[in-house]
């Protein structure tokens, strides 16, 4: 009797740690949910590049973003999560290039910066880790399309203040990126945080000749699930 006891406490462990073991990988209480996430990033402009040659033309930068995603299950604890959210940011030139070339930019200059406004609409695909009910771990990756509804050059030189658009005929920057992102995040409970980071692919140089400019970031977001 106590063999027979012992044998089913046995049985009995190993199909609870199986079952947990399961849950990490595929958790049958998947469902689909909306979320809502604020970002602070630091936008990272890249080189201006012409025949494989950088010019460091911009400095780091802040920016924040707002918006909603909806995580839909797809299979096992795999998922897509489409996105929608604004985004406001800056950057700023780099007067160490002015110097190299000659140029006191604290004479010119109180401030030369880039500001943006716009949407984005990401298209991550993941995989979550249930390690609790409560404490997920989730990695992902996938496209985000970029739209730009407003971008100025914004220039400040004592008391006269000038901001041109880069947008349109006129201006230099298209409004359109395309870029890749990946990342992991943490849930717990309903709780949301996540870092990630975006390479941008698409040229953001209207008319260029021959060079080329790319905008990346890296973000720290905050989240609630409902």
């Amino acid at each position: 009797m106590k063999r027979i006891l012992f044998s089913s406490l046995i049985l009995g462990a190993v199909a609870v740690s199986a079952s947990a073991q399961d849950r990490i990988f595929n958790n049958p209480d998947n469902k689909a949910y909306f979320g809502l996430r604020v970002g602070a990033e630091v936008t990272c402009p890249g080189d201006l590049t012409y025949s494989g040659i950088g010019i460091d033309a911009y400095k780091n930068g802040g920016g924040i973003e707002f918006g909603a995603i909806y995580n839909l299950p797809v299979v096992a604890n795999f998922y897509i999560e489409p996105g929608l959210k604004l985004y406001y940011n800056t950057y700023s030139a780099n007067k160490d290039l002015f110097e190299d070339g000659g140029i006191d930019f604290d004479e010119l200059f109180d401030s030369l910066s880039m500001r943006k406004f716009g949407m984005r609409v990401p298209v991550m695909a993941g995989y979550h880790f249930d390690f609790t009910d409560d404490v997920k771990v989730s990695v992902f990756t996938g496209p985000e399309l970029e739209i730009g509804f407003s971008a100025k050059e914004h220039m400040k030189s004592g008391s006269m203040t000038v901001s041109e658009s880069v947008y349109g005929e006129d201006g230099g920057l298209n409004r359109v990126d395309l870029s890749w992102g990946f990342g992991a995040g943490v849930t717990y409970k309903r709780l949301y945080i996540g870092v990630s980071g975006t390479v941008g692919m698409l040229n953001m140089l209207r008319d260029g000749e021959g060079m080329k400019f790319h905008e990346n970031r890296a973000t720290l977001t905050l989240g609630y699930n409902f």
